[in-house]
């Protein structure tokens, strides 16, 4: 689905993804660093090793903190998968505070040339009833582009790309205290 139209979308996607990835590389990266953690380091599940480190540096961590490694552990995963639903939900977990993007979804099967024209025409004077916003209906099957573009323009994807940013700053400082 590469267009001119949809890239900055899949930008926002990437970035997200990967701060999300280099997230979890400096995660295993500590793991690996720390001789009691080293066993978990590779091939564990990333909650395993979230949960080894935070426990291992527990005396170091606020609370905020290793919740925050654990809601973006989790927001990883939502983003990484495409549930832009979910994802939403855990950045809210973290405080973040996300906004809808106020994306339309407009159901047009069936409908005749004029029918569509009538219910687009219909969408722009904001009828209720000729549409639902993404942000305010549940993720569902074949609406992964939908959120994709709410996620987007609602500033989810930047959200999740600080956040992971926020996570890494933490480990990294819990690697130089190792």
């Amino acid at each position: 689905m590469h267009s001119p139209r949809t890239d900055i979308f899949e930008q926002q996607y990437k970035a997200a993804a990967a701060e999300g990835a280099l997230y979890e590389l400096r995660m295993r990266l500590l793991a690996d660093k720390v001789p009691a953690l080293q066993q978990s380091a590779y091939g564990e599940k990333l909650e395993g090793v979230e949960e080894l480190i935070v426990g291992h540096f527990g005396s170091t961590l606020t609370n905020e903190e290793a919740t925050l490694l654990k809601r973006c552990r989790q927001l990883r995963n939502k983003i990484l998968h495409c549930d832009f639903a979910a994802a939403r939900k855990k950045l809210e977990e973290l405080g973040a505070n996300p906004q809808h993007g106020n994306v339309k979804r407009v159901d047009i099967r069936g409908l005749s040339g004029r029918e569509m024209m009538d219910k687009i025409s219909n969408v722009r004077a904001n009828v209720v009833g000729s549409f639902q916003y993404v942000g305010a209906s549940p993720a569902s099957a074949g609406a992964v582009f939908a959120w994709l573009i709410e996620a987007a323009v609602a500033g989810d994807l930047k959200l999740a790309s600080d956040s992971f940013a926020r996570a890494a700053e933490i480990i990294d400082r819990l690697a130089m205290i190792s």
